[in-house]
């Protein structure tokens, strides 16, 4: 849950009637969206994982890849069920009173928990093949299925404990602040778990935040941009060293992975950095006035499907850049065995 500014409720005044046409706009929206997402989402890296379980013991990008759509499937059934289709296809009031006490603490700890495996999983894809791209060694070393595995077991246990504390101290019911019918409140900002602990309420308040976005988006950025101007500066070099037809084979795919890459890194800030900062900024600046809340909830309506979109249609990122992607997939469709044969790397 957001556990931002708690006293989000205001007396209905004379933009009442526009916050509450926002507000039911907004509400329309959030089914919509959702269960088209997690239908199409499920389904397409069902299909992806398929096919990349097939590869991975040929390159180890396609395990990152295979773990990547099954975090992405669960993110899309657990994430997006809980916190944007139950709470608006559902009773409010029944939804709160029976529903988050019982799965709250959970339910929070497993939606940090499983966006952060997503996130480092994309930086090992990039430190992956910077290191195979780079150097000899390392390579050999890293960039094989056994490493990828090992690897992936480690982000795993490391999201697990930087988001522990949520299992530790978040053990009381949720508190659920009830208010008027003629009360303006912003979505999801009216209800959360909280602590008996002070020093905790005061660091999921005001630390919390800032830890996130540093951990969940300004470090594996730093890092995956790194590695970009790695690759790119490789790819480059190695493409004017084989600039022969003996070596269009390896061109093909450099460019591949240099696509891929680059719309996995590309897809993360652009469909997370502007709700993350937003609700920063609502954290600290709440708005004043019904039909300012009006205004927000219908921007996060559409603001947090943005978000879903790297996990969603991962599948035609995987189509549109690796063209052996694509000849697996019709064989897939046309259930053939072609698709079990991946490149190399």
């Amino acid at each position: 849950m957001r556990n931002f500014e708690r006293n989000l409720f205001f007396s209905h005044n004379d933009s009442f009637d526009e916050y509450q046409k926002l507000t039911n706009i907004a509400h329309w929206i959030y089914p919509i969206w959702s269960i088209t997402f997690i239908i199409i989402g499920t389904l397409s890296n069902f299909v992806s994982i398929i096919i990349f379980f097939r590869w991975t013991d040929r390159c180890s990008i396609y395990v990152y890849f295979t773990y990547l759509c099954l975090v992405n499937i669960l993110i899309i059934n657990v994430d997006i069920t809980y916190h944007y289709l139950l709470p608006y296809i559902t009773d409010g009031r029944m939804f709160l009173q029976y529903v988050l006490p019982l799965t709250c603490k959970i339910l929070v700890f497993f939606t940090f928990f499983l966006r952060y495996i997503f996130i480092w999983l994309i930086v090992m894809i990039n430190i992956d093949r910077c290191l195979y791209l780079t150097t000899t060694t390392l390579k050999l070393l890293i960039c094989r299925r056994r490493s990828a595995n090992i690897i992936s077991l480690v982000i795993v246990i490391f999201s697990f404990l930087v988001n522990a504390h949520f299992l530790i101290f978040l053990k009381d019911p949720i508190r659920i602040e009830s208010s008027s019918r003629k009360a303006c409140t912003l979505d999801g900002f009216y209800y959360y778990c909280e602590s008996r602990e002070r020093y905790f309420e005061n660091f999921y308040k005001n630390i919390w935040p800032i830890y996130n976005v540093i951990i969940f988006a300004l470090v594996p950025v730093f890092i995956i941009f790194i590695c970009f101007l790695l690759i790119a500066r490789t790819t480059y070099l190695l493409r004017q060293r084989n600039a022969m037809t003996s070596a269009s084979r390896q061109n093909d795919r450099l460019r591949s992975i240099g696509k891929i890459l680059i719309c996995l890194d590309l897809l993360f800030p652009v469909t997370i950095f502007p709700v993350l900062f937003f609700q920063i900024y609502i954290n600290y600046y709440p708005p004043k006035t019904c039909l300012n809340i009006g205004i927000i909830n219908l921007i996060l309506s559409i603001g947090y499907s943005m978000s879903f979109i790297k996990n969603v249609f991962a599948f035609l990122i995987f189509y549109l850049t690796i063209r052996k992607f694509r000849c697996a997939c019709s064989s897939f469709i046309c259930c053939t065995n072609k698709f079990a044969v991946g490149s190399t790397h």
